[in-house]
């Protein structure tokens, strides 16, 4: 095989985003009788994030991803060197392999594989990234000592490749330019890290920050409480945004029951958005937007100026308004006391006003014409 073309390829598929599967295919071409793999997963419970399988027989991936017995391979991951070929022999033996449920239920019917040699691409807690030479129990040894040489020599480009791509995700998932559309949401508004880092924040975050005495920025630039109970409140909410990609809030900052300011965090960018290949390992460092609000401070007349800018009607300004301070169709249509029918129709109605292309579009330009315009009205 023409090792240089395989990896010219190799970087250019890197360098172009397009993943390692066509690679991988093309190699796969090359050896048709050896079942190779990618896998992107949970390695404990057999949860695939991205999959791609050649020569392992027909609805391999798709039998593969309804098994129910735990594979033996994947947990390797974790305990290997990964600067180094991984073989799943010094590991577990043929033997105790061919005892499993797993090999019973896949490895059998697909390539009747009892050992591989693994290329560890990435890994972050129990998730991990690996290609596999996955060797049927027939093999050679002088066929499995060519493969062992083959991907020896392709383990560093693999991972150099990998390690382009996922940093190229990486830089995507960051919005462009975030000073400036953080200045364009009329309260206080900090771009941060699931770790509490903050990345970015507005002019109106920078006061509140300074004068709310709720919240602040310690030494290491990371948001912090001046209580614990607010501390924990904070952690949480970053946390539980960045595991589930889901907006979380409103969370008080005051004690219960007292009112008073209230914070919103949300991914800026959903994992469903990202190759799912990256998405585990992407997650922790995605940022998040967090927005805290004083009621004292929400600006009264914004409906109008919505109305004016727009010519929607009090209702669809209202949803719209509802909207740009953080909350859901559904929660907007509980606070307005609407059906969340009507609240959908409100919406439909106003994106089609202002030739928007979506609720996130529509919220957006509605931040900044309440931005220019402040809160006097027109």
């Amino acid at each position: 095989m023409d090792h240089s073309g395989l990896l010219h390829k190799l970087y250019s598929a890197a360098l172009l985003d397009q993943g390692l599967t066509g690679v991988l295919s093309d190699l796969a071409t090359c050896y048709p009788d050896l079942p190779i793999s990618y896998q992107a997963q949970c390695v404990y419970e057999n949860t695939l994030y991205d999959c791609a399988m050649y020569n392992h027989g027909e609805g391999a991936e798709f039998e593969l991803g309804r098994a129910v017995s735990a594979n033996p391979f994947p947990p390797i991951a974790l305990q290997c060197d990964p600067s180094d070929l991984v073989y799943t022999g010094d590991f577990i033996s043929t033997a105790d392999v061919e005892k499993t449920d797993f090999y019973h239920e896949f490895m059998k019917d697909h390539g009747d594989i009892n050992r591989a040699f693994g290329v560890i691409l990435h890994r972050h807690g129990e998730d991990s990234a690996f290609i596999a030479a996955n060797l049927p129990r027939t093999m050679k040894w002088r066929e499995e000592e060519h493969v062992r040489s083959l991907f020896g020599f392709l383990r560093p480009h693999l991972q150099n490749a990998f390690g382009l791509l996922l940093e190229l995700a990486k830089r995507d998932a960051v919005p462009a330019d975030p000073g400036f559309w953080l200045n364009q949401i009329p309260t206080a508004a900090v771009l941060a890290l699931p770790d509490g880092k903050v990345v970015h924040f507005n002019s109106q975050a920078e006061q509140f920050l300074k004068t709310s005495g709720l919240v602040y920025t310690d030494r290491t630039v990371r948001l912090a409480a001046r209580t614990r109970k607010l501390q924990n409140r904070l952690q949480s909410a970053l946390r539980k945004a960045s595991d589930t990609s889901l907006p979380v809030g409103p969370v008080a900052m005051s004690s219960a029951g007292n009112g008073g300011p209230f914070f919103f965090v949300m991914p800026v960018q959903h994992k469903d958005q990202i190759h799912p290949g990256f998405a585990p390992f992407l997650a922790p460092s995605m940022p998040l937007l967090v927005t805290m609000f004083d009621p004292a401070d929400v600006p009264r007349p914004s409906a109008k100026i919505l109305s004016a800018a727009f010519g929607l009607t009090e209702r669809e300004c209202l949803v719209i308004q509802q909207l740009i301070l953080g909350a859901s169709l559904k929660e907007a249509a509980d606070t307005l006391q609407i059906s969340y029918n009507t609240a959908r129709n409100h919406l439909a109605n106003a994106t089609s006003k202002t030739g928007a292309h979506s609720q996130a579009d529509i919220v957006r330009r509605g931040t900044q014409v309440l931005a220019k315009l402040g809160s006097e009205p027109i």
